[in-house]
């Protein structure tokens, strides 16, 4: 109170001095009355911000009536007509009222501050904890699907042991373009960018927040392509669990739970788990089964443990600690003499520490994370003679994020520093031969972001400035092959060892501005740079990989690409609302797989020996749509389309590669024309969702010609349609039933595999 003592004496002082009046006072939540902190208050063009007990000032105004606006982020803004007099202090106390609507979507993402979705420029898309529940699905990736513009690959569905999710055409087999946050932590991994979607239940999951386009400016290198972040459930009663029990097609079983709660004192906590197993099915082709005696079915068995518990009392101090295992075995449907045949194996360790808290003018948050994996791979078969080698990879990431953020009159500034080490140690060890090929390599990536977002003419205009400059450095990478055999022979040529230290530099600058006229239309256009250095993978490892052999290529430069998008969301009624979006992106030194003109016998036929290059450019534009609609209050439905075309406009191999001209030709694993459709319906006897969702062919290989496995040039056009039914039977007690793939329609990879096809899952359980 001393401080705020002063504040009024010095007010005093300045109207005096200024025939001048002042508006000084606190802004409190209605439901609380708690302070709120950083309520932005507006007097004509003079704004400030609360402090940590709700207290504000405002001097220098000119006598005379004045509207006063007070707003902050996920509360009904507040007006208030005021007059002021000379040499006067007007105080007044305001009672802000949450607005669970606009609470709703309140993102970070695609600022790194907190911001409704309808105040940024560019396409941001929210998937909600009720869609996510309503929704039939097994996994996350599968809940991302039906959003426009996005590309996932989970051919398997439950019993896939890699599955990819990327958006607007940069290649669906590429994760490492898309970058993957869990609250706010990165788990893409650097050996290859990949994530492994299996780590979460989705009834952990509170929101997923899609940010699509180029968001390298924020955070470096794997967000060239886009973001996903998903945000984990925090409890919110003194106590409260959730346990469940499933089954499904080829035997099936599940069992999850989830225990936690949120003491007055502001210290909460939550523990969650998951078990799953299958007997699994024969996804090898017809052709396949009869000319391999040693197929079997492919199988998983999965377990998972989350532990994460914080403090957080009011704004000016919150701590988040969380841990996370993860442990599987996906036989992948061989077996000659091993006990499990052909099989892949992760163990997954994560460790994260979030900080954060708020001052008078300055937000500041920090977060440290460790990812550990330990990936094993049984590979085996018996065709002229048998075959058996493990593959082992430890593949370790960690690193800080962290950011400062303060406002000043209508400018919110951000800016941070984030690092990030990745380090793999892998080794193929033969055991039917001497030989063991071994790959290593280490990159540290290090980024220093600035942002600048702008509100103008009372919030209708609002506008993004960001720079990111990046430094990469690859080092100690190697590849080698000790005692050969005829079995790696033909890799010799491929080794290399204590190679110079690779270093890139990027700078990712991002301008974008939209217009808001009301709360029923806005539109925007925006600008932005990404790139992305090559994964560890790519660097330092010579291997199988799906489709065939690739070669390791330490000389690769990054990747970028330049992006323009404009968009508009129009709401001609409260229940009705349409998104639209139209991009046009240039890549340039584009990171792609191409053919080395040679082959090799993968044990089920010649494949392609592939590398990875720089290819010159890509062009890749569409558009996206999709309309909303929600006249009733117990039924809803939506439906999105999206059209993309990613070609590559210029080639010229280099030496070591096959002479065919990639020039004109499309980016394999990416659809043309993609839609989805979706209805949902709730009642107090029962909820009810029906999805559908249309992928058109899509090319096999970089030539787009005929693959004599799959006897086509492009996969097969899928149409997927799925349901879901849940009942609440008694106060604690609920029951889901979902069908997945209802019309049995088969998905296949490009050895010919195919997917599961149609599968059931009934699941009973409580919640309190």
């Amino acid at each position: 109170m001393y401080k705020h003592f002063l504040l009024y004496l010095i007010s005093l002082i300045s109207s005096a001095s200024f025939a001048q009046g002042t508006v000084a006072g606190y802004v409190f939540q209605k439901q609380t009355t708690k302070p709120i902190t950083a309520a932005h208050i507006r007097v004509g063009n003079n704004t400030v911000v609360s402090d940590e007990n709700g207290y504000f000032v405002l001097n220098n105004l000119s006598s005379g009536y004045h509207k006063v606006t007070i707003s902050s982020i996920g509360y009904v803004t507040y007006y208030q007509e005021i007059d002021i007099e000379d040499n006067a202090i007007k105080h007044i106390e305001v009672l802000l009222e949450e607005d669970i609507e606009t609470l709703n979507e309140i993102i970070v993402s695609a600022t790194r501050t907190e911001n409704r979705i309808s105040d940024i420029p560019g396409r941001i898309e929210l998937i909600s904890q009720e869609r996510i529940q309503f929704m039939n699905h097994q996994s996350i990736d599968e809940v991302l699907a039906l959003s426009p513009g996005i590309q996932t690959a989970r051919s398997f569905g439950l019993f896939s042991h890699k599955s990819t999710v990327s958006m607007r055409g940069v290649s669906g087999k590429e994760q490492a373009r898309t970058l993957v946050l869990i609250d706010g932590v990165p788990v893409n991994k650097s050996d290859g960018g990949s994530v492994n979607w299996n780590l979460l239940s989705t009834q952990e999951i509170e929101k997923i927040e899609v940010v699509k386009g180029p968001g390298s400016a924020l955070y470096g290198g794997n967000a060239m392509g886009g973001i996903i972040h998903i945000i984990t459930k925090k409890p919110v009663k003194k106590f409260e669990g959730k346990f469940s029990l499933s089954y499904g097609t080829y035997n099936t079983r599940g069992v999850k739970g989830s225990v936690g709660g949120n003491t007055d004192r502001g210290f909460y906590w939550n523990a969650s788990g998951i078990l799953r197993t299958s007997d699994g099915y024969i996804n090898q082709s017809f052709a396949d089964r009869l000319s391999n005696p040693h197929i079997v079915k492919s199988t998983f068995d999965e377990r998972a443990m989350h532990i994460k518990t914080g403090y957080q009392k009011g704004e000016r101090f919150k701590s988040e600690l969380q841990l996370s295992i993860f442990d599987d075995r996906r036989e992948t449907g061989e077996k000659v003499f091993q006990p499990h045949g052909n099989t892949t194996d992760h163990d997954t360790y994560s460790l994260r520490l979030a900080l954060s808290g708020k001052t008078y003018l300055l937000n500041w948050n920090t977060s440290l994370f460790i990812m550990t994996e330990h990936y094993k791979r049984v590979s085996e078969w018996l065709k002229d003679d048998y075959t058996w080698y493990d593959v082992l990879s430890v593949r370790n990431d960690y690193g800080m994020l962290s950011g400062v953020n303060f406002k000043w009159k209508n400018h919110t500034f951000s800016t941070g520093l984030d690092v990030k080490v990745g380090a793999v140690d892998a080794s193929d060890i033969y055991y039917t031969s001497t030989d063991q090929v071994d790959n290593h390599g280490k990159m540290i990536s290090t980024g220093i972001y600035l942002q600048d977002y702008i509100r103008l003419f009372s919030d209708k205009v609002s506008l993004v400035t960001g720079l990111r400059v990046d430094y990469s450095r690859f080092y100690e990478g190697g590849f080698l092959i000790y005692q050969p055999s005829a079995e790696t022979d033909f890799m010799k040529q491929y080794q290399f060892s204590d190679i110079e230290n690779q270093k890139w530099n990027a700078i990712s600058p991002r301008l974008s501005v939209q217009y808001k006229g009301d709360h029923d239309f806005r539109a925007y256009l925006t600008y932005g740079k990404g790139f992305r250095p090559s994964v560890l993978d790519d660097l330092c490892r010579s291997g199988r990989v799906r489709g065939g052999f690739k070669v390791a290529n330490p000389g690769l430069r990054p990747e970028y690409l330049n992006n323009l998008e404009a968009g508009m969301d129009y709401k001609p009624f409260k229940w009705i609302k349409f998104d639209l979006s139209a991009y046009y992106s240039i890549g340039s030194d584009f990171l792609y797989y191409v053919s080395t003109g040679d082959s090799i016998d993968m044990g089920f036929g010649n494949r392609p020996i592939m590398i990875r290059s720089n290819i010159s450019n890509v062009d890749i534009y569409g558009v996206e749509c999709e309309l909303t609609v929600s006249a009733f209050p117990s039924f809803s439905f939506f439906g999105s389309y999206a059209w993309n075309v990613s070609k590559i406009t210029s080639y010229n191999p280099s030496s070591t590669l096959t002479n065919a001209d990639l020039t004109g030709k499309y980016l394999s694993d990416v659809p043309q024309h993609s839609f989805a459709l979706g209805a949902l319906f709730r009642s107090d006897l029962l909820n009810a969702s029906l999805t559908g969702r249309f992928t058109e062919k899509m090319f096999i290989n970089d030539q787009n010609i005929y693959d004599y496995l799959v006897l086509d040039n492009q996969y097969p056009a899928v149409f997927i349609v799925d349901c879901k039914l849940q009942r609440q039977l008694f106060k604690y007690v609920f029951i889901n039933f979902g069908i997945q793939n209802i019309f049995d329609t088969k998905i296949y990879e490009s050895n010919g595999a195919v997917g599961p096809g149609r599968f059931v899952m009934l699941e009973l359980g409580i919640k309190f």
